[in-house]
């Protein structure tokens, strides 16, 4: 019979961790690097007079929407390691209570 719950606390943090790792090393790093380079891009070597502010505003738009997606895969760490923390407070709740019926 599968077991209804399981959890590693281990595998969690490490999960967790990973993904915090993830975001801050590469994603943000790499993505600033990505929106300095179209800045500069449009800045020198495709300057049109209507066509490159209107590039410029939709990469602003587009590189928001990346950081609100990265900041969402923070948020899945963050929610990992809540559940992890939650589940162990009940574990201690119930042992305790168990152990001071006994």
């Amino acid at each position: 019979m599968v077991a209804n719950i399981r959890l590693s606390y281990t595998e969690i943090e490490r999960v967790s961790g990973l993904l915090d790792t993830a975001v801050d090393v590469t994603l943000l790093p790499r993505m600033k690097e990505a929106k300095q380079q179209v800045d500069d891009l449009l800045a020198g070597a495709l300057v049109l007079e209507k066509t490159t502010p209107a590039l410029s505003q939709q990469y602003e738009k587009f590189n928001t929407g990346l950081t609100q997606a990265a900041d969402a895969v923070k948020g899945f760490a963050k929610q990992f390691r809540a559940i992890k923390a939650a589940v162990q407070n009940m574990d201690s709740d119930m042992a305790g209570k168990i152990n001071s019926n006994g």
